[in-house]
């Protein structure tokens, strides 16, 4: 397996090659038709992006006859896949990710279920729990300090970004007693 660093587009497709084994126009499909449409649909992305995951080692394509003449290349994860996606969902959470890249975190959180083990996923739910509560309070007292001397654009953007960062954590907390009500039988 090579160690390219693999982008969070292929990280993305890793993921969706997870759940099945898909043609680039399928997941094209899934970029355009699905909330996952942040990630461009645009063939200058995606085939590039399954390239180089197919040079990685990451995935296999084998061309399949289509209806018509038409023929369709099928990706599969390889083992080597499986394991690079592994190990990304089951990165520790860092306060930098918290600060600046929600996104991806819930874009690994996305795909935890398929990977790894159920604790491990609660885990990862704890520790974006304790980033959250540890960073609101931060931003909260940079804005009692701050607030009256900035701009009324900048003061509201910040009381924007601190609500954005609470209803993350009310989520991460509700999120974590689904998945630990379950774990105890609940439903």
């Amino acid at each position: 397996m090579s160690e390219r660093k693999i982008s969070v587009l292929g990280y993305a497709l890793l993921g969706l090659l997870s759940s099945r084994p898909s043609s680039g126009y399928d997941l094209r499909k899934t970029f355009a038709l699905t909330p996952m449409r942040t990630f461009s649909d645009s063939p200058g992305a995606i085939y590039p992006a399954l390239q180089r995951l197919e040079e990685s080692g990451l995935i296999r394509g084998k061309v399949q006859d289509g209806s018509g003449l038409r023929r369709r290349k099928i990706y599969r994860l390889t083992a080597d896949g499986v394991v690079a996606l592994k190990k990304w969902v089951g990165k520790p959470v860092t306060s930098e990710e918290v600060i600046g890249g929600m996104d991806e975190l819930l874009l690994r959180f996305a795909f935890m279920d398929s990977v790894i083990e159920r604790l491990a996923v609660i885990e990862f739910l704890r520790t974006l729990e304790q980033e959250l509560k540890s960073y609101v309070p931060t931003l909260r007292e940079y804005l009692q300090s701050e607030g009256s001397r900035m701009q009324m654009s900048g003061r509201l953007a910040l009381e924007n970004g601190i609500r954005g960062y609470e209803t993350q954590l009310r989520w991460v907390r509700d999120a974590l007693t689904t998945y630990e009500s379950e774990e105890h039988g609940g439903s």
